[in-house]
């Protein structure tokens, strides 16, 4: 017993000597991640701020996402209750449990906050690799901070991808550079590890499956023995396989993977919901110009002169370089930014509509930092290098398309700076002008200071430079963001949760609710599109979504939609998906039996019965209520299950005429009743009496003698803008009374 004491108290002598022994040891690291901390907290506060959404249809994607996962407790991506070809399940997994058991808004506070850490998470393994590069502890710390302080950080206001697969692609960058320098088999293993994760984190990391082999067979050669050219690459071959022979065995199965999904027809169905990506010519016209385009939003985004000494460096350290780590770094940096600056690039010539689209090129931003301060630590710089880099940077500027934009721009965050430049240059050729010989002109004043006043002090100033250009971008790019109304035409920052998410705090999220998408806002596809947007992404309880006949769907081409038809002699329907429906008021196509139980903004909640049965069927008619030119439209009414005679049913139908015309005639005939008057610019409604016989239906026919062109079909975007049809009136509205009398 008294031993006791002398063995506790060496006990935790023991523990507190180990405790300042890991302190020791990892004090830079958690260094770094104090600086992660806390600049995540700063970023936090911006990003809380945001309390609408931003980027459609994406953030529904992923809100949609996280939120089956979190009902349905399956990692599986589900939407509309149906398994979809999504890939990028990463970022809604770490969604989900913030949308559990809670409604729509603190939900999207959280995740906001939650973006603002994982994202500026990648500053740990920037410093981790910077620090193996350049073995400078300071100037990893000044990486770290810069990989967040740069203006794409402000994407981490939006429920996105990017958020997640910033940081997975700079610690897979960091684990392609370990199984370089180091190779093992645990660290191939490791880096396979790692080359997954990014793939779930954004599909596009896949082309890291095609740049892995380059990146290893460049540094191998670099240090194969010399001899003439065939058997050195016949030795650097082998070598690559004998010492990564895991990562051998893993790709060979890849391979056979591939060749059999080739042989099905089936290569592209690997991507998911991004399998059109890989389709088609990879390479087409342009190319080229592209290419060199594309370079030129990242180097304005980096502040310029920091791009060009890292890509100087890079293209330098690659051919020479004095140690296997800085080669290592150099090779991965080259294949890596070279691969996804080809992707990219291909994506934008053939799907981008014209628009370069940075926001999937800034992944590179962290490793041309890295390059940055390496170049930093070198002892004397080459000039040619230097001035390549400037003169193609230059040049890139040289076709930047300078667009001015009203608001932030989320496919191109630094496209913020084309108003300033606009007003400076003058034109948009005076812009490019301005900027390429900016650009040039720091080129050579970096070269000539480092005569004069030595590579220290330069390298002070560059540190400057960096340290100034690049936050204040970062902080511009907030600016705007938070100044101008976002795409939902709603200031960003305003609560927009009291007026959308009345269906959740009628029924509670754990509802299931169908929307029955319908196109009511006159004369406009996108108005009734963000309708029905806001209506899913601001309710959790919306869980299914039926589409009529084909036509207005009201969500995004990749989320599952039920087939709704309606019996046209017995009003049965064909699905019966849930207790709840939200419809429009307007809704003139069917009217499904049940009780109202609240509306608000022209949507209403229904109760409905099981099976689901119409009360009323809009026949003849556009899916949008417009009459047919030259077609008597009808609205059919029928008896209910337990009628046993004839009922006298009353309906009150509002019409409308087009824009732009004068009134025209119209009449509505029933079997009771009639109404025949003109329809103007303004609704006009009427209640018609229906005498509807037992077992069977009654019709009221809707007539337009005239007709005139009306806007096209809005089932989609395309068929709105390009398909032309003619119209007689509008019928905008029909509702059925509850009360009835004998015939």
């Amino acid at each position: 017993m008294e031993g006791a004491p002398a063995t506790t108290s060496t006990v935790r002598e023991r523990r507190r000597s180990l405790w300042q022994s890991l302190l020791a040891t990892y004090r830079y690291e958690l260094g770094a991640a104090a600086l992660w901390l806390a600049l995540a907290g700063v970023l936090a506060g911006l990003t809380s701020r945001v309390q609408d959404w931003y980027v459609m249809t994406d953030e529904l994607l992923y809100e949609r996402l996280a939120i089956s996962i979190a009902h349905l407790g399956s990692p599986l991506p589900h939407v509309h209750g149906e398994l979809i070809g999504n890939v990028n399940q990463l970022y809604p997994l770490l969604l989900a449990p913030l949308f559990h058991g809670t409604l729509v808004p603190p939900g999207l506070h959280h995740a906001h906050v939650l973006n603002a850490f994982v994202m500026s998470s990648a500053a740990v393994p920037a410093y981790l690799l910077t620090r193996r590069v350049t073995q400078s502890v300071r100037l990893s710390y000044v990486v770290a901070a810069l990989t967040i302080c740069i203006p794409w950080i402000a994407i981490s206001s939006f429920l996105m991808t990017e958020v997640v697969a910033y940081p997975v692609f700079v610690w897979a960058a960091l684990a392609l550079h370990h199984a370089l320098v180091a190779p093992r088999p645990r660290h191939d293993a490791l880096l396979l590890f790692a080359l997954g994760v990014a793939i779930l984190a954004r599909t596009q990391f896949a082309v890291f499956l095609l740049a892995v082999p380059f990146a290893l067979l460049i540094h191998e050669f670099a240090f194969a023995p010399q001899s003439s050219l065939r058997p050195r690459l016949a030795a650097t071959a082998r070598g690559v396989v004998s010492v990564h022979r895991v990562l051998a065995v893993a790709y060979a199965c890849l391979l056979l993977a591939a060749l059999g999904l080739l042989a099905a027809g089936r290569l592209s169905s690997a991507l998911g919901t991004y399998s059109v990506t890989a389709e088609g010519n990879l390479f087409p016209s342009g190319m080229a110009h592209s290419l060199v385009e594309h370079l030129a939003p990242i180097g304005l985004g980096m502040g310029i002169l920091p791009f060009v000494v890292g890509i100087a460096w890079l293209g330098t350290a690659v051919v020479r370089s004095r140690t296997r780590e800085q080669h290592a770094f150099a090779a991965l940096a080259v294949v890596v930014i070279l691969a996804l600056l080809l992707e990219v690039t291909s994506y934008d010539l053939r799907f981008g509509q014209g628009r370069l689209h940075d926001r999937y090129l800034f992944y590179v931003v962290p490793l041309v930092l890295v390059a940055f301060a390496a170049a930093l630590r070198d002892r004397s710089w080459s000039r040619w290098p230097v001035f390549a880099s400037a003169g193609l940077l230059a040049l890139a500027l040289a076709y930047l398309p300078v667009v001015r934009y009203d608001k932030f721009n989320v496919d191109s965050p630094v496209a913020f700076l084309n108003g300033p430049l606009l007003n400076v240059g003058g034109s948009v050729n005076g812009a490019r002008l301005f900027l390429a010989f900016v650009t040039i002109a720091a080129g050579g004043l970096l070269l000539l200071a480092s005569v004069l006043l030595g590579r220290r002090r330069t390298a002070v100033i560059l540190l400057a430079i960096a340290a100034l250009a690049m936050p204040v971008e970062a902080g511009l790019a907030f600016n705007r963001l938070f100044t101008a109304d976002g795409t939902s035409g709603r200031p960003l920052t305003v609560d927009q949760s009291v007026v959308f998410d009345w269906i959740d705090r009628e029924l509670g999220a754990g509802a299931k609710v169908t929307m029955l998408p319908y196109p009511f806002l006159y004369g406009t596809y996108w108005g009734n599109t963000a309708y029905w947007w806001n209506v899913e992404f601001w309710n959790e309880s919306i869980q299914r979504a039926a589409v009529y006949e084909g036509a207005f769907t009201g969500t995004p081409d990749t989320f599952p939609t039920i087939a709704l038809n309606f019996d046209s002699k017995t009003g049965r329907s064909n699905v019966s998906p849930s207790d709840y429906v939200a419809q429009a008021v307007a809704e003139t196509r069917f009217g499904l039996v049940g009780q109202v139980l609240a509306n608000d903004r022209g949507l209403e909640l229904v109760r409905t019965e099981k099976p689901w049965r119409a009360e009323w069927l809009a026949l003849d008619l556009y899916r949008d209520g417009w009459t047919v030119p030259k077609m008597d439209g009808r609205i059919r009414v029928f008896a209910t299950p337990d009628q046993t005679s004839p009922t006298m049913r009353f309906l009150t139908i509002s019409v409308r005429g087009p824009a732009g015309e004068p009134p025209r005639d119209f009449q509505l005939v029933s079997n009771a009743s009639d109404w025949r008057a003109k329809a103007g610019q303004q609704p006009a409604s009427k209640q018609l009496a229906v005498c509807v016989p037992p077992h069977g239906y009654a019709d009221i026919r809707v007539s337009a003698p005239r007709f005139s062109p009306i806007y096209g079909d809005p089932r989609s975007d395309r068929s709105f803008s390009s398909y032309a049809r003619s119209g007689g009136v509008l019928v905008t509205g029909i509702a059925l009374a509850d009360e009835t009398s004998p015939c």
